[in-house]
């Protein structure tokens, strides 16, 4: 038997199969993959079970993913499986309250990018007023060739708009806390909160306030919506500094234009592209921040430390989200 995992922790999930949803464990303290990771399983995986009874199961083996949206689980030092089998990320922002935040919204571009991942760029609560330089940079990203949207959930347009963005696809919904990314699910489909309720009811997590990521399927049955809980700091690893250029479509069609070539950090570097293009005003200031904070970040870490047998380097990256 085959099932969807819609949510999941401490070696506890709920499996949706044909049958029905199936209150599922494995054995051991995780499941054995071929790969490292702080988490075994993420919504929308694809598992096979054995029944034990007719609302309990087995889980048995973690099918293929064909793709998988994660971030670097600080705790645990380890890649943290949030959303898998998934079609688009859709990164939620705010107005006002809580800030806009375009260097988070940078970091979750870094991660779809490294994923082939399209996203999603949403301005949430737009019935507040919207201050120009937010509208300039969400003209900016159209012009990498993310695609965004202004939403409210007072907002039935924006919110139809949405609705036929997303259909037929599976769909995570990434955003720090308070933007509204619940609601804005909630308002897609009259009734869904209701369903990831109960969906967190028999998970035992009483009402829903996202404290685990939950996938719910629409009314459509071709359309699905992963619920992450807010991400407060995204923190990245497991990126060559050398490459992080590539996650930037700006600088990634610069790649190999500087006189360094691919050795360039484009930092300090005479000859660098990126920084030419930058002091054209090609690329805005502000990615070219993110990437200076995304490069200091990956060579502060141990990881990278122990890799290249270089000192552990230190930067004031933590506060700039």
């Amino acid at each position: 038997m085959t099932g969807t995992v819609l949510i999941g922790a401490n070696n506890r999930f709920l499996v949706k199969t044909e049958q029905g949803i199936v209150s599922c464990t494995f054995k051991g303290k995780k499941l054995k993959t071929d790969e490292q990771a702080y988490n075994t399983l993420a919504p929308g995986d694809i598992v096979e079970l054995v029944p034990v009874d007719s609302e309990t199961g087995l889980i048995t083996k973690l099918l293929p993913r064909r793709s998988l949206f994660w971030r670097y689980n600080e705790k645990g030092k380890a890649k943290q499986a949030i959303a898998a089998n998934i079609d688009v990320v859709i990164c939620v922002s705010s107005t006002g309250m809580p800030p806009w935040r375009p260097r988070f919204i940078d970091r979750v571009s870094v991660l779809a990018e490294m994923n082939e991942l399209p996203l999603l760029i949403i301005l949430n609560k737009c019935d507040l007023p919207v201050a120009p330089e937010i509208l300039e940079r969400l003209t900016h990203y159209e012009s990498l060739g993310f695609a965004t949207m202004q939403t409210s959930i007072y907002n039935e347009d924006s919110i139809e708009r949405l609705r036929r963005y997303i259909q037929g696809k599976t769909a995570a919904c990434i955003g720090q806390s308070g933007v509204g990314k619940s609601s804005l699910i909630n308002a897609l489909e009259p009734g869904l909160d209701f369903e990831i309720g109960d969906i967190c009811e028999k998970y035992e997590r009483g009402r829903h306030t996202t404290v685990a990521a939950v996938c719910a399927q629409l009314a459509d049955s071709t359309t699905a919506i992963i619920d992450t809980p807010g991400i407060r700091r995204l923190a990245l690893r497991y990126i060559n500094p050398l490459e992080l250029s590539w996650y930037f479509p700006e600088m990634h069609k610069l790649y190999g234009a500087c006189k360094l070539g691919a050795r360039c950090t484009h930092l300090h570097e005479n000859g660098c592209a990126v920084r030419d293009a930058l002091a054209s005003g090609t690329i805005h200031p502000d990615r070219y921040r993110s990437y200076t904070s995304i490069w200091y970040e990956l060579t502060a870490s141990k990881e990278y430390a122990k890799k290249t047998r270089r000192p552990q380097q230190y930067s004031d990256y933590e506060d700039d989200e």
